[in-house]
């Protein structure tokens, strides 16, 4: 046999099997499949033609691994007059390709209504992703809504709005960073509008795991309020971001359980400036948190659009390096007159300034390297997830910030 016609056998091989694959997938109707972003490609249901219950045996090659339903506008009942999907807990674990997260995201047509119920999401405990996009969810989140997942790389609730929403509306619900490809161990509220102006006690404490808590931009009825107790149980947060909320102060202390926090966006907030509300500035400063955007007066009229640090450096007492005990600050650091002339004084007040003098090069200088001025943006997630601001925001018209804030 030539190498051609070895070749030509081959290739009658391949396209065989290939045409095999494309004769054997199935979904249903309604529905249509494109592998266009990779394989295994997305399924894309029409809410308006699709006929539900969804059942997971309707669907093949590939699984239904990643599933988008579109065009909604109505309820995914649990199971009257039907369940919303029948049949997925079949789908095992093991069929997933690692290369791609399992996901499912429901996108409502314009001013679409979205009705969700406990149970809703029946079967889905193989999905790592959740994405609600521009939907009005005019019955809220119900309790126990999202608890068949059971674990989530991501909630994301995008546009729309939410009409009410409860103490247990995540509960069965943990958010983690999952084995996925770029995970990201995020719950986010984006650009939505809420018909309340707090979160109900406890609505956080079942994502005790989450790494990211994004609330950007959410309208709400208003200025929103963060009690205290908000983020007792989110340990393990490392981004929090309240950009272009309408935030004007945050409750003492709403920050203390999040010992693991780097990160915090107020890019966007308008602060009710006083030297109370800005406790966070020093808890920023103390306990090494990155800030972004950092927040800018609303109030009072003198420092309207002003830097919150501005009012705090010209306005507010600083804290006494001595607490009452005379002496002299150098570089940050007290030196009391005891330490001064004391035993042997006089070497030891050299010794002391001259290290003291040497600490403050030394901060200055790393200062000047790590507070820029301006901070344009932090990725926190590779696909798409970016929270940037606009560089007018970040122009401060102050020329000084209170030493130890840092802004990136």
């Amino acid at each position: 046999m030539t190498t051609i016609s070895k070749f030509g056998r081959t290739l009658l091989v391949v396209l065989f099997l290939l045409c095999d694959f494309i004769s054997g997938q199935s979904f249903p109707s309604g529905c249509a499949y494109s592998s266009t972003t990779g394989i295994p490609g997305i399924f894309t249901c029409d809410f308006t033609t699709v006929t539900l219950p969804l059942t997971f045996n309707t669907f093949s090659s590939p699984y239904p691994q990643r599933l988008v339903i579109n065009n909604v506008d109505g309820q995914l009942p649990a199971s009257s007059p039907s369940a919303s999907f029948s049949g997925f807990s079949s789908m095992s674990t093991a069929n997933l390709d690692t290369n791609f997260p399992a996901s499912l995201e429901i996108k409502c047509v314009s001013n679409g209504n979205l009705l969700l119920f406990a149970g809703t999401f029946s079967g889905l405990s193989y999905m790592q992703e959740l994405k609600i996009t521009n939907c009005i969810l005019s019955g809220g989140l119900p309790n126990n809504v999202f608890s068949d997942f059971g674990d989530l790389d991501s909630l994301i609730i995008d546009g729309g709005s939410i009409n009410g929403l409860n103490a247990d509306s995540l509960s069965g619900l943990n958010i983690t960073k999952l084995s996925i490809p770029n995970a990201l161990g995020m719950f986010a509220m984006m650009n939505l509008a809420l018909n309340t102006n707090t979160f109900p006690s406890g609505f956080f404490y079942p994502l005790s795991k989450v790494k990211a808590i994004i609330l950007d931009n959410l309208s709400t009825s208003s200025a929103m309020s963060l009690p205290t107790d908000t983020f007792t149980q989110n340990t393990n947060v490392e981004t929090l971001s309240l950009s272009h909320s309408s935030l004007t102060s945050l409750e003492n202390n709403v920050l203390s359980s999040l010992g693991a926090l780097n990160y915090l966006n107020l890019t966007g907030v308008k602060w009710a400036c006083t030297c109370d509300s800005l406790w966070i500035l020093s808890t920023i400063s103390t306990e090494s948190i990155n800030a972004i955007g950092g927040p800018v007066c609303d109030t009072p009229s003198d420092y309207q659009d002003k830097r919150a640090t501005t009012y705090y450096y010209n306005m507010c007492p600083q804290d006494d390096a001595c607490r009452g005990t005379p002496g002299v600050v150098l570089g940050g650091e007290c030196i009391t007159y005891a330490m001064l002339f004391g035993d042997g004084g006089a070497n030891v007040a050299i010794l002391i300034i001259s290290c003291a003098i040497l600490i403050s090069v030394l901060k200055t200088r790393r200062a000047v390297k790590e507070h820029p001025r301006e901070v344009t943006s932090i990725n926190i997630s590779t696909r798409g997830y970016r929270y940037s601001r606009d560089k007018k925001e970040a122009e401060a018209k102050s020329t000084e910030e209170p030493s130890g804030l840092r802004w990136v």
